[in-house]
């Protein structure tokens, strides 16, 4: 590739990014709802094993989307919805409203020991 396909790659790339940023909330990029997947998980003491296996998700996936490497797809999002009863709008927007009251105390502890680290 010469210099100047570069340049204009560099540029695409870059444009579709502003474009992306502009669009996808921030909330719901994978570096925030990663770190709630794996507070929701870890204030109902589940495994990553046991959590990956009930929502039909292959574990090393369940890894990348907790460490915000890759975004939960919706149908994985509706299904811990449906299992464990965390709405969709704290796992895609945060929104606390959306826990079961049983978890939400320990969640908001989960979610203070992510931002510390």
């Amino acid at each position: 590739m010469c210099s100047i396909e570069k340049t204009s790659a560099y540029a695409t790339s870059t444009a579709m990014k502003k474009l992306v940023n502009a669009l996808v909330p921030n909330e719901s990029r994978p570096e925030r709802v990663g770190p709630r997947i794996s507070a929701l998980r870890e204030s109902m003491s589940v495994t990553k094993a046991q959590l990956a296996d009930s929502i039909g998700l292959d574990r090393s996936t369940l890894t990348k989307v907790e460490k915000g490497q890759i975004g939960l797809d919706i149908a994985k999002g509706e299904a811990i919805a449906a299992i464990y009863g965390f709405g969709l709008d704290f796992i895609y927007r945060g929104d606390l409203s959306d826990v079961p009251d049983r978890y939400r105390e320990k969640l908001l502890i989960q979610m203070i020991e992510y931002r510390a680290t």
